[in-house]
């Protein structure tokens, strides 16, 4: 048996729960092609999300049955969704596989302990794992060089894009007018305070969707930049939305706006892309392999004038066919979790054999 730890799951709709939801259910359906067994190791929290998926194995999250499962020599393979996980196998002689998703840690940290924390929690991953998986070439570059690791000692295998077809509804915030759409947590990390200076000259809101990490990030960077351009009237931070209200704002927004300085895959631009929305990034870690040539970057400084510059450029370009929409929208169909899971069980039989 081949289990996929979902302890990740414990903290309701952040990204490593959907990461462990969305792939787990493509590997119960793709473990069935194999003809092998997959066990799920789940909080009781997450298990009424398997609702309609049959029956399978199941270990849910009591101390003591964590060092059965292993003990019972059922299991052949354990496969760590993260590499901050608290519960992976230690002194069995079991193989482990550890997907480590990024080292945003390496490109962005304002808190030395943090830095410090993050790198020893990611190298105590690398040491006690069989093999390695990143999520995209550039976490797999990072990987390689922090750690200095061969990188044929490191799989990648791409996200999925999450398909939504549930309800759309309008937010409480409902904005005036055409707006422009951030979507994500509101920390420096995100470099959103770069956004303000887009809305001279124009008569656009601009919509922040996401809790805060900071309160102090949000009102003295982002509300201050605000008021250098004159724009604060025009600034709104909705706080977190459910998904119906999500999808709302990226079905309605003029332009989806993501210049983050830290991604080690990026779901937020696949999922503006699945709309057909001109999306405007950064051109730092892993986001022009994800987005390609179906987005517009902002200058590698983001200096002010020159993304005033590069927006205009852009919608124009958008507006006028030069990128067409079909092509953005195609964009999210090369990232599966179909596709995922296939990789991954490549991986797993590999480790197997």
């Amino acid at each position: 048996m081949i289990i996929f730890d979902c302890q990740s799951m414990r903290a309701l709709n952040n990204g490593f729960f959907h990461y462990a939801l969305n792939l787990s259910k493509a590997l119960l359906i793709e473990s069935k092609c194999r003809k092998e067994e997959m066990g799920l190791y789940l909080p009781d929290c997450a298990a009424p999300y398997y609702e309609g998926y049959g029956e399978f194995p199941v270990r849910h999250w009591h101390h003591i049955d964590k060092h059965f499962m292993y003990l019972s020599r059922k299991v052949h393979l354990y496969h760590v969704s993260n590499q901050f996980t608290n519960y992976a196998p230690r002194g069995f002689r079991l193989p482990v596989l550890t997907t480590i998703h990024d080292l945003n840690f390496l490109h962005f940290t304002e808190n030395r302990e943090f830095f410090e924390m993050f790198d020893r929690s990611t190298f105590r991953a690398v040491k006690r794992s069989t093999r390695l998986v990143a999520i995209s070439e550039f976490a797999k570059k990072d990987i390689c060089e922090h750690y200095g690791l061969d990188p044929a000692e490191v799989e990648m295998v791409h996200n999925g894009v999450n398909k939504y077809d549930g309800p759309i509804t309008a937010p409480e915030k409902l904005p005036e007018g055409k707006f422009l759409l951030y979507l994500g947590r509101v920390d420096g990390s995100k470099n959103i305070h770069v956004l303000p200076a887009l809305l001279e000259g124009n008569d656009y809101k601009l919509m922040l969707v996401g809790s805060p990490e900071k309160a102090d990030y949000e009102t003295s960077r982002i509300i201050n930049e605000a008021r250098r351009w004159g724009v604060e009237d025009r600034v709104f931070f909705t706080g977190a939305v459910s998904e119906p209200e999500k999808h709302w704002y990226l079905k309605n927004c003029e332009a989806f706006l993501f210049p983050s300085l830290t991604e080690g895959f990026g779901f937020p631009v696949l999922e503006a892309m699945q709309y057909g929305k001109p999306v405007f990034t950064s051109d730092r870690t892993s986001l022009p392999e994800i987005c390609g040539d179906c987005a517009f970057y902002f200058n590698h400084d983001f200096e002010p004038r020159a993304m005033q510059e590069e927006f205009r450029k852009g919608l124009e370009a958008y507006r006028s066919g030069e990128l067409p929409v079909e092509k953005i929208m195609a964009r999210p169909n090369l990232f599966t979790w179909e596709k995922a899971a296939k990789g991954y069980y490549d991986i797993y039989e590999r480790m197997l054999q």
